[in-house]
């Protein structure tokens, strides 16, 4: 393949990866100055991949949303997933008990990605949606699973964490602080985010390991604060069960 139709690609990937937050909408200006790129070329990509449905403008803001097709090949792809297909009877089951939300992620980069999601049908539920993101140092998923790998990763991530914004007054702020978590989770195994995404929020959550012991995912629990904290030892156990039972699916031994 020629040198420029593989740069032309890497752009229209780099294009693409902006959009990968759930929700996120962006001006042809926002994305020139994102990636630095020339606004002929930008416009151009855009052009094609609106053409092609993985992207589409609104009409009144001129801003850009991912399109049709982008959403139906996700969708095909997470229905495809191995881990989401096994792990879904247990999450489902996992709901029914403990009467709450269930989530199931796995890392991306900095954040956690929903892969499925299983909604309780008591009021105050988590507002997560699959396919979307959020940083794994304010969520028990994300640091269930920052717990399970190596220090230099651990010390890489800290470096990351240190420039970003709260979401609330929760939120962990300090590379110190993250670590006192991991060292928790590692020890009971299980981790917990106390409203530190949304305040009132509390959601607690194990790993999930596959055959060669490599951390794959993690199941989390999330409710309002006030039916998490009356039922948490319960709740504690019936995760560290689920995130045992998934484990055992993809081979898992300790």
């Amino acid at each position: 393949m020629a040198k420029e139709q593989v740069s032309s690609i890497l752009r229209a990937l780099q294009i693409l990866e902006c959009f990968m937050d759930s929700g996120t909408e962006w001006t042809l200006k926002a994305l020139v100055d994102r990636l630095d790129l020339p606004t002929t070329t930008v416009f151009r990509q855009i052009s094609t991949l609106v053409e092609r449905q993985y992207l589409e403008q609104d009409p009144i803001r001129k801003s850009y949303r991912v399109g049709p097709r982008l959403y139906l090949l996700s969708s095909a792809i997470l229905g495809r997933s191995d881990i989401r297909s096994m792990a879904h009877p247990e999450l489902e089951r996992l709901s029914e008990v403990v009467q709450e939300t269930v989530n199931l992620s796995v890392m991306l980069d900095y954040d956690i990605f929903y892969l499925d999601k299983v909604e309780t049908h008591r009021s105050v539920v988590c507002n997560t949606q699959v396919g979307g993101r959020a940083p794994a140092y304010a969520t028990s998923g994300g640091k269930a699973m920052l717990a399970a790998q190596p220090e230099e990763y651990v010390d890489k991530y800290c470096e990351w964490m240190k420039d970003q914004t709260p979401m609330t007054e929760s939120t962990l702020t300090s590379p110190e602080q993250l670590r006192e978590e991991l060292v928790k989770a590692r020890l009971y195994g299980y981790a917990m985010d106390n409203g530190e995404i949304e305040q009132g929020l509390i959601c607690i959550g194990a790993a999930i390991y596959d055959m060669t012991g490599r951390v794959r995912a993690a199941v989390s629990i999330a409710g309002p604060n006030y039916r998490m904290k009356s039922d948490e030892t319960f709740i504690i156990d019936e995760v560290k069960k689920s995130a045992e039972r998934i484990s055992a699916l993809l081979g898992y031994r300790r």
